[in-house]
């Protein structure tokens, strides 16, 4: 536990680096009933990342009440407020690009069992569209490449390898950042709930501590100088491939400036990655400046080690 303690004391600051502390999230109380309002196959904007770290600080509020009745033998109540914070959690889950794009792979598929295969071909373009929209913040090439098999299949009428593609490119369609965590933090309220059934309160109080990690870092994933740092970089990528080399020079030093923002607050072994990646970045412009080469490649390889030392964040959540 202390190590995950050590972990998450990393992601705090870098939101409070923002200017968004908690205590603009915990706000008076509103039902839970409530909407998510996301532009269809759009990445977040800043204020839709906001909605979601506030939906998460809310559901932590919810796990810490539970765990407060916990301590005073109110089971009821408790597992009133761990409801609350699952329905929460859904929200968040349902406004993830990745769930929408996961909702129109399920239509493809089911318009499958029943319609012939190359009916079920224009459901795929939406598909298509959505991966190249989040591609900035999602890893999509596996996507892309079993929604390749899937067409393939659906062209030569073969429903079986059609439809097991399709599966496949559900399943490997993942925000990391988010999905990690926020499963993680699902796992333990239902195990909490399962052990406050079986009358093992101190049990579940120590399960519902882990998952309050587990929240705070949602709070914390969907913004921050790392994730524009990844942006950054991805939109230098996309500057370069059209020859506007001047603007993807800028977004190179922006990816400069938000790498060495997340640095000030990360742990050793973070930071030392981070300080690779800034030297790398350094090297780069170096060669842009002395040569006419391609750097496509180069680019684009540090928006994937950017991502990577990202991922490892949010790693134990798996």
């Amino acid at each position: 536990m202390g190590m995950k303690r050590a972990s998450f004391a990393v992601f705090l600051p870098i939101l409070m680096l923002w200017g968004v502390g908690f205590s603009q999230f915990v706000q008076a109380e509103e039902t839970v009933n409530e909407e998510m309002t996301v532009t269809s196959g759009k990445p977040l904007s800043f204020p839709q990342q906001e909605r979601i770290a506030n939906l998460a600080v809310k559901a932590l509020k919810h796990i810490a009440k539970a765990r407060g009745f916990i301590h005073e033998n109110n089971v009821a109540d408790a597992e009133g407020e761990l409801a609350k914070s699952r329905k929460r959690m859904e929200i968040i889950r349902a406004s993830l690009p990745t769930t929408r794009i996961k909702d129109h792979i399920w239509v493809a598929k089911k318009h499958l069992s029943y319609e012939d295969s190359e009916e079920v071909i224009p459901d795929l373009v939406p598909i298509y569209t959505s991966l190249d929209e989040i591609q900035s913040f999602v890893s999509v090439d596996k996507t892309r490449e079993h929604l390749d098999n899937a067409k393939k299949a659906l062209k030569e009428d073969d429903k079986k390898k059609g439809a097991e593609s399709l599966e496949l490119a559900g399943e490997s369609l993942v925000y990391v950042e988010i999905d990690l965590p926020l499963r993680y933090t699902e796992r333990k309220v239902a195990e909490a709930l399962h052990l406050l059934t079986e009358g093992k309160g101190k049990e579940a109080d120590q399960v519902l501590k882990e998952a309050e990690d587990g929240v705070q870092v949602i709070s914390i994933s969907s913004y921050g100088p790392m994730v524009l740092a990844q942006e950054s970089l991805w939109q230098a990528t996309k500057d370069y491939a059209k020859g506007r080399f001047e603007a993807a020079k800028k977004s190179l030093a922006d990816a400069k400036v938000f790498l060495r923002m997340a640095a000030r607050q990360a742990d050793e072994k973070t930071k030392k990655a981070l300080a690779k990646l800034n030297r790398k970045i350094d090297e780069l412009e170096k060669k842009m400046a002395e040569s006419g080469s391609d750097f496509s490649k180069e680019i684009k390889g540090l928006w994937n080690k950017t991502k990577d030392v990202y991922h490892e964040t949010v790693e134990k959540f798996k």
